[in-house]
């Protein structure tokens, strides 16, 4: 149980690891990336339905509890940050990855991917991933 639970801290984690490798070859690789949207896109959604299947399976499992960013994330060190689990964090991150998901798949067909739509994708990537860490950080 306990192991499980510490998998968490991957909810909020694998869509900002995404936007940040997705920022960093735009930034490398500006022309190119600009081109490959449909892989972006890709890694986007998968990113976010990957926390929404975390979710469930705490959801599912009813796992509840805290895990202090302290153990894991050294910048956190001198920080009493706390990521709490319980059933209605799971089924708001669960709900609103699954809204963001479905909002980048209409993106990807309904406006055009010239230039400025990775960089759209990196800014919900951002927003979504900081709302996730903002709804698992306030105790409900």
């Amino acid at each position: 149980m306990e192991n499980s639970l510490n998998l968490s801290i991957l909810i909020p984690l694998i869509p900002l690891s995404i936007t940040l490798f997705v920022l960093i070859l735009l930034v490398s690789f500006k022309r190119t990336i600009n081109r490959l949207t449909k892989p972006v896109s890709f890694l986007f959604v998968f990113s976010l339905l990957s926390s929404a299947i975390i979710s469930s399976y705490f959801y599912l499992k009813k796992i509840e509890g805290e895990v202090f960013l302290s153990n894991y994330l050294k910048l956190f060190e001198n920080k009493n940050l706390v990521l709490h689990l319980n059933s209605l964090t799971e089924k708001i991150t669960i709900f609103f990855t699954l809204i963001i998901a479905i909002l980048i798949g209409g993106l990807f067909y309904k406006l055009p991917r010239q230039k400025g739509y990775v960089s759209l994708l990196i800014g919900i990537g951002f927003i979504s991933s900081s709302i996730i860490f903002a709804v698992m950080f306030l105790n409900f």
